[in-house]
């Protein structure tokens, strides 16, 4: 499948038809997959840690998510780029769920949250099986925690499986569990608060000019001032280099 690298991160290039296709091939392929949606977060932790770059760049699918990261496709000319944050992939996983009696799971987050999420997204997709849900503790899972989730996540016999522990803690879990869980994992981070209601989503007008960041900051200044800062101006100078190379 056809990908771009954005700084040193292999994003790939796909319409949301073709997204689905894939999908359909790795739950009737019955092989353990993860898939990495990336911010511009996820784009610079990659540049800044070498072992974070080879997880996602070895992801079965990374997909464009956030406003900026699609524009860079766009810049470099891959006309037939999606746009896929969090909330989004889920709902389309979701939608294919039910209408094919898959089961899904969800694997961190709060439990509060986590049964918002579910409850909303059975009320949009009415046939949505959710056959695993779990909210592990704040600390260290000792050995034996680690392999029951394990055995419990398999033994519920779940075709994709939602992770939701942040960016790259999430995507460190998916890489590490590639073989040993048996479904397709899919890194979803805060999609969760999004789907259920904890955590405001601006209008789709606001999402479209790339400001969905700034309403965040806004909301959570002390918690996001200084990673965006950080990131986004790091992603801006660092693409630029790599645009006027090219």
């Amino acid at each position: 499948m056809k990908k771009e690298k954005i700084i040193t991160h292999n994003i790939n290039i796909i319409s949301t038809e073709n997204l689905l296709k894939e999908f359909e091939k790795f739950y009737l392929s019955n092989k353990s997959n993860y898939i990495c949606i990336t911010p511009v977060h996820a784009i610079i932790e990659a540049y800044n840690n070498k072992a974070f770059s080879e997880v996602v760049n070895n992801a079965d699918l990374a997909l464009p998510d956030g406003r900026p990261v699609y524009w860079a496709l766009k810049l470099l000319k891959h006309k037939e780029a999606g746009y896929f944050p969090g909330h989004l992939v889920t709902r389309l996983i979701c939608k294919l769920a039910s209408e094919n009696k898959l089961k899904v799971g969800f694997y961190g987050g709060k439990i509060e949250t986590l049964n918002k999420c579910v409850n909303k997204l059975k009320s949009e997709f009415k046939n949505l099986d959710v056959g695993y849900i779990y909210s592990p503790p704040f600390r260290e899972l000792e050995d034996n925690e680690k392999n029951l989730i394990i055995k419990n996540i398999n033994e519920s016999k779940i075709q994709f499986l939602f992770v939701c522990l942040g960016c790259p803690k999430q995507e460190f879990w998916m890489a590490e569990h590639k073989e040993t869980i048996e479904c397709t994992k899919v890194g979803i981070g805060a999609a969760i608060e999004f789907i259920a209601g904890t955590s405001y989503v601006p209008p789709v007008w606001i999402q479209k000019f790339g400001l969905w960041w700034l309403i965040r900051l806004i909301l959570e200044p002390r918690r996001l001032f200084w990673r965006y800062f950080n990131t986004n101006f790091k992603f801006i100078y660092l693409f630029f280099k790599q645009y006027i190379k090219r």
